[in-house]
């Protein structure tokens, strides 16, 4: 799993001021949670993700996590690979953003 640190520089982000980096890390974090249920609607049946659903409805947070960790072996691996897919794929674009802008090709930049 990789620490607050490590994302931020592998981001980038070592000189932005605290703020920056939480308001950075929240939407990091959001897109990893993202990916995660993207990812458990794969491995999970549809009676398993209506009782998710159902779970999360009423709150049960704990009890949500438990059912997924039963249904999906190496829980704790999968959503450390998600994770670092994640901040791969922002890192490589941070790069290749850097790597345009360096070069004075900005009219190529698709965004």
């Amino acid at each position: 799993m990789l620490t607050r640190d490590d994302i931020v520089n592998k981001l980038g982000i070592e000189n932005s001021n605290i703020e920056e980096q939480d308001r950075i890390l929240q939407k990091v974090a959001n897109a990893v949670s993202t990916r995660i249920m993207l990812k458990l609607s794969e491995k999970l049946t549809d009676q398993d993700l209506d009782e998710i659903a159902s779970m999360m409805d009423s709150g049960s947070e704990t009890d949500v996590e438990s059912l997924i960790i039963s249904k999906v072996p190496n829980y704790d691996n999968f959503k450390n690979e998600i994770e670092e897919g994640v901040i791969t794929e922002l890192e490589n674009n941070a790069k290749a953003i850097d790597a345009m802008a360096k070069s004075e090709n900005l009219d190529k930049l698709e965004i």
